[in-house]
């Protein structure tokens, strides 16, 4: 961690200056392209790929280990204020490819999403996001570090996607209205007030909590008797998803899940 500190403070003058002169994306992604090899520590020639091609179309770079590409990554223009529909369409290309991590970068910001599919569509999720120019430089080191070869040979950032999926807003909702869980609060307190507390007000308590869509979603989700998985065939991938043409690309939002 003090070899990438030192690193990453090295590089910090490129992105300033890449800032001040405004540079163009061809530019900006020769230094996305530094970054990821000199301070995220992949190989410039093995590891790091442009103009990646998933059916016919071309995403601006991926990231590989060991052969495997591990990330997908969307390039814009230092000037560029992100926006979660600029990933679109790399979260789909991703999907294609069975790739379930894509990042979009400005070179300055760096946002990484989680993706996920089924047979109608993809799902992107906004796992974190951080400036390396404005947020305070140890949070930078902390999540960019996330990104880094190393992470990956340790299984770090797959650990950490594990986490913020498993403390997702649906999954805390679902676990507070498991029916044990109910009984345990009423239990809890009713020993710290003296008072038995319906059922209902808990249960109307913790909706305040989450938005009423959400608590709508799980509670019918929990009046259906939980089905066994069926198992998915090793190396299956989803369907190709067509995102070209700007029809699609109107249907971005509506396509891409926002963080609650």
């Amino acid at each position: 961690m003090k070899e990438f500190k030192a690193a990453l403070k090295k590089f910090l003058p490129k992105i300033k200056d890449a800032r001040d002169r405004n540079l163009n994306e061809a530019d900006t992604r020769m230094r996305i392209r530094l970054l990821l090899s000199d301070v995220l520590g992949y190989d410039i020639l093995e590891d790091i790929t442009q103009e990646h091609m998933v059916q016919g179309h071309y995403v601006d770079m991926t990231v590989k280990y060991k052969g495997q590409v591990k990330f997908f990554l969307e390039a814009k223009s230092v000037d560029t204020n992100l926006k979660d529909t600029h990933v679109y369409q790399a979260t789909n290309y991703a999907a294609t490819a069975g790739v379930n991590l894509c990042i979009l970068t400005n070179g300055i910001e760096y946002r990484l999403y989680n993706i996920s599919w089924n047979k109608s569509k993809v799902d992107s999720t906004l796992a974190f996001s951080v400036n390396i120019l404005d947020d305070p430089f140890e949070e930078a080191v902390e999540r960019l570090w996330l990104l880094s070869r190393e992470s990956v040979r340790k299984g770090f950032i797959d650990k950490f996607i594990a986490e913020i999926t498993s403390l997702s807003d649906r999954n805390l909702l679902q676990a507070l209205m498991a029916p044990r869980v109910i009984s345990s609060i009423r239990r809890e307190l009713k020993d710290n007030t003296g008072h038995n507390v319906r059922e209902e007000a808990v249960q109307k308590s913790i909706k305040k909590l989450f938005s009423d869509e959400l608590y709508e979603i799980v509670k019918e989700c929990l009046k259906k008797p939980a089905r066994p998985k069926a198992s998915k065939p090793e190396g299956e991938q989803p369907a190709a998803v067509n995102v070209s043409g700007s029809a699609e690309e109107k249907k971005a939002e509506a396509v891409i899940e926002q963080p609650i």
